[in-house]
């Protein structure tokens, strides 16, 4: 029997198409350009045995809407993670003056190559030690105006090891994009978990219809001592859906809150929210809070809360103004009966 192996640098091939072996890659005609943190080089080519150090070189080589794929090698640690930082943007391109990575292109999708549990090891976050926030540059750690693209199996954490005022994790200004199992976990730090303008998820523009599947929005392992919240709608953004989505929270103040509509108009239509967790761990020592959402006088649209559970949280709204624009439908809730099956009559 030899020892000799097949290799396929790109995957299975079937008519041209590559097939990979692992859940969430799509098919597709384009490149598809494997990143390794660890046993990667930006001066490879990218194929399978020969794969980018950092995403900001596969980035820069992949093209606008060609639907290449970059996949995110996952080496089941932290150390493997893709570490964003200025050095490494510079490197690649010497004009940046942050490390935040720029999603700029239509139909580009990220893949992570790894276990597909809520924080996933192929993930992005800032160099291990002592990196803060001022040497990153910028309190937006990734912003993504590019349409059509696929983001799944990866996170994003942002925390830094002093942090600042207004760190967003996660911006997203492009519509028609798809998440699926990814974290976004802003205000990991302190500095920025006590800053009223610090967000997980900014979803801002005109176009929206984002679709997000069991996605983690927030973080609790960081406690959040103010009135900043996980999720902010802004810009007239529209059809947003949230499917079956955890929304964590750990806080010393019960003015913290899970969405915020940032200004009139922040919304248009429906931003749906099915079967998703609005989880504060009162439990474990964190705050009650009052109120799930905020929302201005004449927000735009409304927010239908369908199949929704809220623990360690008073209302859906923190206010009548609020209320008014939420809408909640699921079962009604019976001590010792909810959640028995019944026979149909």
């Amino acid at each position: 029997m030899s020892d000799t192996t097949t290799e396929f640098l790109n995957g299975l091939l079937v008519d041209g198409v590559p097939t990979m072996g692992i859940s969430g890659i799509p098919l597709t005609n384009g490149r598809v350009i494997f990143v390794d943190y660890v046993n990667g080089s930006d001066s490879y080519n990218g194929n399978a045995s020969s794969p980018k150090k950092t995403i900001y070189s596969a980035y820069a080589n992949a093209r606008d809407g060609y639907n290449d794929v970059i996949v995110i090698v996952d080496n089941g640690l932290s150390t493997g993670s893709q570490r964003l930082s200025l050095a490494n943007a510079v490197a690649v391109d010497s004009t940046v003056t942050a490390g935040t990575l720029v999603l700029s292109k239509n139909a580009v999708h990220i893949v992570g190559m790894g276990a597909p549990t809520p924080n996933s090891r192929a993930r992005f976050a800032p160099p291990t030690g002592t990196y803060t926030m001022a040497t990153f540059g910028s309190g937006n750690f990734v912003t993504m105006s590019g349409s059509g693209c696929i983001i799944s199996n990866v996170s994003f954490f942002n925390g830094f090891s002093t942090g600042g005022a207004a760190q967003i994790c996660f911006t997203v200004t492009g519509g028609r994009n798809y998440f699926q199992n990814v974290m976004f976990g802003g205000a990991g730090d302190a500095a920025s978990a006590q800053s009223t303008s610090s967000r997980s998820l900014l979803i801002s523009g005109s176009t929206g219809e984002n679709r997000f599947d069991h996605c983690q929005i927030g973080i609790d392992t960081v406690t959040k001592t103010v009135a900043n919240a996980s999720l902010e709608l802004a810009g007239g953004s529209p059809r947003n859906e949230f499917l079956n989505c955890t929304f964590p929270f750990y806080t010393s103040s019960a003015t913290t809150l899970g969405i915020l509509g940032s200004a009139a108009s922040c919304i248009d239509r429906t931003n749906l929210f099915r079967g998703c967790i609005f989880d504060n761990a009162a439990q474990s020592g964190s705050t009650t809070m009052s109120g799930l959402a905020t929302l201005p006088a004449s927000a735009g649209g409304y927010l239908l809360m369908k199949d929704c559970t809220m623990v360690g949280i008073t209302e859906f709204g923190t206010d009548a103004t609020t209320r008014g624009q939420i809408y909640v439908d699921g079962a009604s809730v019976v001590a010792a009966t909810s959640g028995i099956a019944l026979n149909p009559t």
